[in-house]
């Protein structure tokens, strides 16, 4: 019964609803847009991401030899997936993928073993994280507990800089290895080696989250600006009513208090009764007019003689 008052009450003010439509409208367009200049550029709501694998390996392939053991090699790998989201190496991941290196946010696994305390992050930590989470381009390395296995996973605007920067990763990763073990003049048989695990898959992520965030602010809008227009409305009319009964209050007030007619009885005999006659002819005409109109009722007239 009352969403029926509601419902009529606003469909009484019809202008009142085309304006909530239109503020709600242009709510939901600048959620999933923004204004450039004179035109309206869409907001980059989706992201693309791309993930692949890479094995720490030896150069006789620890698959195949039953004599070597996984354990250095898994040691190695999560050094290898921290060290990935260093500065140096992001650099050279942004010079093959063509993109700044400083506009790459990379986190690299946590130790299983590390107590809870260290892996929260500190205030300098948080800040960087934060910082990064509005960077478009971002990188997650993370090792496996059983294998010699990082997984990298790679989140750009597009699909095709997803996977450009997931391979670009890979890359880098060999030839900064590369060029380590050749300056330190690591023998061959003694060298790490990163092997792929097959190309960079990447996918949209969110396809569809610009057409649900327009309908979700449209219809918060102007459901806000249909309740805020009850408010003002009700408001106006208490104001209204209050003002009406602030006025019949002052009307009892005045009412409560008879007229004092001061009749001077040292003139003359006839100008008093003169006088008295014109009262009571007053009256009348005063009564009269308060049958016909009831709000307004007569002031009580009674008689002072002079002098009194």
């Amino acid at each position: 019964m009352e969403f029926a008052l509601v419902l009529r009450e606003l469909l009484r003010r019809r202008w009142v609803l085309a304006a909530g439509v239109l503020v709600a409208t242009l709510a939901a367009v600048f959620s999933v847009y923004r204004l450039d200049g004179l035109s309206l550029k869409p907001r980059s709501l989706q992201y693309s991401s791309a993930t692949t694998q890479v094995f720490v390996d030896t150069p006789s392939s620890v698959l195949g030899n039953l004599t070597q053991s996984l354990t250095p090699l898994q040691a190695r790998a999560t050094v290898y997936a921290n060290f990935m989201a260093s500065p140096s190496v992001l650099q050279l991941i942004g010079e093959k993928a063509g993109i700044p290196g400083d506009q790459i946010y990379a986190a690299g696994p946590i130790d299983p073993l590390v107590p809870r305390i260290v892996q929260e992050p500190t205030a300098v930590q948080r800040n960087v994280e934060i910082t990064g989470e509005t960077t478009p381009y971002r990188l997650n390395f993370n090792d496996d507990p059983n294998l010699p296995q990082i997984g990298i996973y790679s989140q750009a605007p597009t699909t095709a800089e997803a996977v450009r920067l997931a391979e670009a990763s890979v890359q880098a990763l060999k030839q900064y290895l590369a060029g380590l073990q050749s300056s330190e003049n690591i023998p061959p048989p003694s060298r790490a080696v990163i092997r792929q695990l097959g190309s960079a898959n990447g996918h949209v992520v969110d396809g569809g989250i610009g057409k649900a965030l327009a309908c979700i602010v449209f219809l918060s809008v102007f459901l806000l600006w249909c309740v805020m227009s009850l408010v003002v409305v009700r408001f106006r009319q208490s104001w209204q009513e209050s003002a009406v009964l602030a006025e019949q209050d002052g009307d009892r007030e005045i009412d409560s208090n008879p007229a004092i007619v001061d009749i001077d009885h040292r003139k003359a005999p006839g100008e008093a009764a003169e006088a008295e006659v014109g009262i009571r002819e007053g009256r009348r005409q005063g009564a009269e007019r308060h049958s016909e109109q009831p709000v307004a009722a007569m002031r009580p007239t009674r008689f002072r003689p002079s002098g009194t």
